[in-house]
């Protein structure tokens, strides 16, 4: 079933709200201002059913300049307008410029109501009639519908109804599946019930009972109750006008311009990729960062807009920017909005946003502008594509749906095919998965091979590279998981403990490193457990650099070890072994082991054997009971 909603656009006092309740047989103009001044100022709500059943909600909006942001929000989830022109005055300044915010904000099915044709005469209306043909020629209304109503005789309400229902059987019906999202355009409380919040659902489907939340603020909230056309309901679908009783929320919380959205399926966001266009009309040019006023759904914020192809934006000029703004909002891809002139404040043009949650784009980089061209012209998949291309670091599927709006069930079946075709691989994690594009991944294994070459250039006795130096350039805000599934995954990588190095760059220990290498081992060998500090090794012709990489080598393939605190002494690892086998063996027969009895043992000095028993006690082998001196068997030994 088609869930429709009109809306009305046009200059004050041309009749909207009487062509409304001559429609439904029901008042918009619900405060005692706008009833005693003659206009709608905020938005009115109701509704009619047509001949063939199908129930249409109808959106009052306002006319008067001043309202300009009302009338945006009320543009929100239409599917169609009336714009209504007086016979007695036709096209006049707010027509235009609600022409324009339809045309702005992309709403395309219109029919053109031509009220109070009481007052004049035919030959006057078909006047009427050709100045409107003439003023949106070159326009979306350049073809649409003109209508002739009365709506103090009645005259022509029935053919009015007849048009709108031709053009019902036109729409599509909006599905009820993604991610549902309800901008609030009204807040209020009544007594005995709580807070009350309306709307109309742009997309998906909402249940009494579910657990949702209030964005931007990420208020839990839960719906306890549901009105679809003043009638409780179960459920409200896409394209419905809905109120909901809320629990958990004050009136006060929240004002308009918020949206309900299931809990933690959108992000806040400052930064939006976007199209821009400015209005023929625009007296106005756009200067990169100007301070704009951004409309869009029932929200209005300030903003800077940054030009990224064009260093300004002249009348009737478009191009893509991002938009900054000054409060977190969430949006979804495709979303239209308005820009309004800081002060005076006009409207001056309007866009779609190409992605929500977007990364800081430098200006006039060719590969920013065909990545922007490409968010706007492609399909869904091409969008994701596009999405993972820009996720340099990958994407899990529950990040991609709040960056993009979508459900798991529209998102995987997508990543599928991207991964069928060889366009994204997949990174296993302990917890979930992430998926990396494949041109992101030739990247960083090209980055990885880069950075490992510089290194063995700039150090040619070392293994390797740490693994944290390597993440600090090249995945320094990524996460350190993911980087690691990404090791695993490079063919040429090699480990040895936390060092990295190349398959190719294996063979290393040429003839000087040899001799060096001997060298530090005879050295310890010789000395035994007489324990050398690092300044006491003797480096002969060996360059400072070269010796001590040939050294930390030693200690890395488990040849050398370094043991004690203060100060760091050098042992041979076979003859450490020695003494942890004399020390496992002395706990087979003792309970306590002083440092004095370990340095007679092994006759050593009391520095040795305590920088032993330290390196004991990190192994768990010995275990400290009191002062400095005596250890007992530690978990290691037992």
């Amino acid at each position: 079933m088609k869930h429709i909603i009109i809306g009305t656009a046009g200059h004050i006092d041309h009749g909207k709200t009487s062509l409304i309740r001559a429609l439904t047989g029901r008042e918009t103009d619900r405060l005692k201002e706008e009833q005693d001044r003659g206009i709608t100022i905020e938005l009115g709500f109701t509704w009619f059913d047509l001949k063939d059943g199908t129930r249409c909600g109808v959106i009052d909006v306002p006319g008067h300049e001043k309202f300009i942001q009302q009338m945006v929000s009320g543009v929100c989830g239409m599917d169609m307008v009336l714009l209504v022109v007086a016979a007695d005055e036709g096209i006049m300044p707010q027509t235009r410029e609600h022409l324009d915010i339809l045309s702005l904000l992309g709403i395309e099915n219109c029919i053109v109501v031509l009220t109070k044709c009481d007052l004049v005469d035919e030959d006057w209306i078909s006047m009427v009639k050709e100045d409107i043909r003439e003023e949106f020629q070159g326009t979306m209304l350049e073809k649409a519908k003109i209508v002739e109503v009365s709506t103090k005789t009645g005259a022509g309400i029935d053919g009015c109804k007849d048009a709108i229902l031709e053009m019902v059987k036109t729409l599509p019906e909006k599905s009820p599946s993604g991610l549902p999202r309800l901008p609030i355009d009204r807040i209020f409380s009544l007594q005995g019930l709580g807070t009350i919040i309306t709307g109309t659902l742009i997309s998906g489907t909402l249940t009494k009972g579910d657990g949702v939340e209030i964005y931007p603020k990420r208020l839990p909230v839960r719906i306890r109750n549901i009105q679809v056309h003043e009638q409780d309901a179960e459920q409200a679908v896409a394209g419905q006008r809905v109120a909901l009783n809320l629990t958990g929320l004050k009136k006060g919380d929240i004002k308009k311009g918020a949206v309900l959205a299931r809990e933690n399926s959108f992000e806040n966001t400052k930064l939006l990729d976007a199209k821009v266009r400015i209005l023929p009309s625009s007296q106005r040019t756009v200067k990169n960062r100007e301070r704009l006023h951004f409309l869009t759904g029932t929200a209005e914020l300030l903003c800077r807009i940054i030009l990224l192809d064009k260093e300004e934006l002249k009348a009737g000029e478009e191009g893509y920017c991002q938009i900054l703004l000054e409060q977190e909002m969430v949006f979804a891809k495709g979303d239209p909005f308005l820009l309004r002139f800081y002060s005076p404040v006009e409207t001056i043009g309007g866009g779609t946003v190409l992605e929500a949650n977007a990364k800081k784009k430098k200006r006039f980089r060719e590969e920013e502008i065909d990545a922007l061209r490409r968010k706007e012209e492609g399909s869904l998949e091409e969008t994701l594509e596009s999405y993972f291309l820009e996720a340099k670091f990958g994407a899990g599927l529950k990040e991609a749906g709040k960056d993009l709006s979508l459900e798991n069930e529209e998102l995987l079946p997508l990543v599928e095919e991207l991964r069928g075709n060889g366009k994204l691989c997949e990174l296993p994690l302990q917890q979930g998965t992430v998926y990396l594009h494949g041109d992101n991944k030739f990247y960083w294994e090209s980055k990885c091979k880069e950075e490992l070459e510089k290194f063995r250039k700039a150090h040619p006795y070392r293994i390797g590279m740490a693994k944290a130096e390597l993440r600090e350039k090249l995945w320094k805000k990524g996460n350190a998981k993911v980087f690691d599934a990404l090791l695993s995954l490079l063919p040429e990588l090699q480990t040895k403990g936390d060092l990295l190095y190349l398959s190719s760059q294996e063979d290393f220990k040429d003839a000087n490193y040899q001799g060096i290498e001997k060298s530090i081992l005879t050295t310890l060998e010789n000395a035994g457990y007489q324990l050398l500090k690092l300044e006491e090794l003797e480096r002969g012709k060996a360059k400072e650099e070269d010796f001590q990489d040939i050294l930390q080598n030693t200690v890395v393939e488990g040849r050398v070890v370094k043991v004690g605190e203060d100060p760091e002494l050098l042992i041979l690892a076979q003859d450490l072994e020695k003494v942890k086998a004399w020390v496992l063996e002395y706990f087979q027969k003792e309970e306590v082991l002083g440092i004095a009895t370990l340095k007679d043992a092994f006759s050593t000095s009391r520095k040795c054997a305590k920088a032993m028993i330290q390196y004991f006690d990190r192994e768990k082998i010995t275990k400290k009971v009191s002062g400095e001196s005596e250890r007992v068997a530690g978990p290691a030994a037992k």
